[in-house]
C-alpha cells in the first residue's frame, strides 16, 4: 500500500516537473539569427522584442458617452459608474438570483421536513397506527414538492424571459 502511494507521488512529481515552464535564458545573442535590432543584455529568449525609447504610452481618456442600452425613460442612473451616459440594469438577473435562493431554501425545507415525516409514517405503520399512511403521503408530498420547486421556478422565469415580460 505504501509502495503504491510512493510510486504515485513520485510519478506525479515527475509529471509536474516536466509540465512546468523551462524558464530558459538566452546566454547568446539570439537577435543575430532573427535579425531584430534590440538592446539585448543576454536575458531574453529570442521571442521577446524591446520597445525603443521613443514610443509613448497612449493618452488616457476620461468618461465617454456610450450607447449602453436604451436611453430615456428606460434608463437607471447608477452613482459611481465611470461612463458619462446611462447604464441599463439587468433587473431580471437580480430577480432570478433571489428566486433561486428562495427555491433552494424551499428544496432544503421540503426534504428536511418530508423525509423525517415519511420515516415516522413508516415507523407508525410498523406499529399499526391508523394515521401512518397519511404521514407517509404527507412526507412524500413534502419531498416531492421540495425537489420540484427549483425546476418549476426556473421554468417560470425562463418562460417569462422568452415572452419578453421583463423588457
Amino acid at each position: 500500500m505504501l509502495k503504491n502511494i510512493a510510486k504515485v507521488t513520485m510519478a506525479s512529481a515527475v509529471v509536474l516537473t516536466l509540465a512546468g515552464p523551462a524558464l530558459a535564458q538566452d546566454a547568446f545573442d539570439s537577435t543575430a539569427a532573427t535579425g531584430m535590432q534590440t538592446n539585448n543584455t543576454g536575458n531574453y529568449t529570442g521571442s521577446q522584442t524591446q520597445q525603443g525609447g521613443s514610443t509613448n504610452a497612449p493618452m488616457l481618456q476620461g468618461a465617454t458617452n456610450g450607447t449602453i442600452g436604451p436611453q430615456g425613460a428606460d434608463a437607471t442612473v447608477i452613482q459611481g459608474v465611470n461612463t458619462a451616459g446611462t447604464v441599463r440594469v439587468n433587473n431580471l438577473a437580480n430577480l432570478e438570483a433571489l428566486l433561486n435562493i428562495i427555491a433552494n431554501g424551499m428544496e432544503i425545507l421540503g426534504i428536511a421536513w418530508g423525509g423525517p415525516t415519511m420515516i415516522m409514517g413508516f415507523m407508525h405503520m410498523a406499529a399499526g397506527t391508523q394515521d401512518a399512511m397519511k404521514r407517509v403521503l404527507w412526507g412524500a408530498a413534502g419531498v416531492t414538492g421540495g425537489l420540484a420547486t427549483p425546476g418549476c421556478i426556473n421554468w417560470l422565469v425562463a418562460s417569462a424571459r422568452d415572452a419578453n415580460l421583463f423588457s
